[in-house]
């Protein structure tokens, strides 16, 4: 499966760019180009995208107010002219910064760096076989080591995730649809656009949510149907 990309970026020519640079990658699909951050939010609520080309200095609204917009996003590349933006990179936990002009050495360099970001996350082909199966989630600047076992549930907040593990919890900017990608969905069922639960700490399941330790966690009515179905249940009527 190839990932998805969205450049965003209010230069013609920087789009082009990118546009050529990707076309070179296979494992690369450019599913849109858009000229400001406003186009791209109203694309991004809509469709799925894996990885985020995005320019910094735009009209109406920059790059990172966009992002801070954003309750899910992608993952980050961020391409622009400008240094002086690079500690506000690092605080939405951006795969990397591009300084224009961009050539493809680099660009390639920092593709490469988004795929070892995700190959971290499992490092099992098929972990819910195996009780060592972990993931490494970013928190405080360092990678920590979290086994699938230990995790309950995970749940979305505005601009991080809190992930439940048994005895405590850990707060990472990773966000939950990446989260989602890298666990095994035998085991982690998506039931909500906020929740992420492991199945073997579910204690009860009614028509509107799930229990997990005495909390009770709501069904989305975009993905009831599939959670049920993941959960082997019927649908229940609405």
């Amino acid at each position: 499966m190839k990932t998805k990309c969205l450049v965003v970026d209010d230069e013609p020519l920087a789009r082009k760019l990118l546009h050529g640079y990707i076309a070179k990658i296979e494992s690369l699909e450019l599913v849109r180009e858009c000229n400001s951050a406003i186009e791209a939010g109203n694309f991004i609520r809509t469709t799925k995208i894996d990885l985020l080309f995005l320019d910094i200095q735009m009209p109406e609204l920059n790059g990172m107010q966009f992002i801070s917009t954003l309750k899910n996003p992608p993952a980050v590349i961020i391409t622009t002219a400008y240094r002086d933006f690079a500690p506000e990179a690092f605080d939405i936990n951006a795969v990397d910064y591009l300084l224009k002009p961009i050539s493809f050495e680099r660009f390639a360099k920092s593709v490469n760096r988004f795929f070892d970001k995700q190959a971290e996350l499992v490092t099992h082909e098929n972990p819910i076989a195996s009780p060592s199966a972990f993931i490494y989630l970013k928190a405080d600047r360092k990678n920590h080591r979290i086994m699938l076992s230990d995790i309950r549930y995970i749940e979305s907040l505005d601009d991080y995730v809190k992930v439940y593990l048994v005895g405590s919890t850990l707060i990472t900017r990773e966000n939950i649809t990446s989260l989602e990608s890298a666990l095994p969905s035998q085991s982690f069922v998506r039931i909500h656009r906020s929740f992420i639960v492991n199945s073997a700490f579910i204690h009860a399941i009614s028509a509107e949510a799930v229990e997990v330790d005495g909390k009770y966690l709501p069904f989305g009515r975009a993905f009831k149907k599939s959670a049920l179905a993941l959960l082997n249940l019927k649908t229940t009527k609405e």
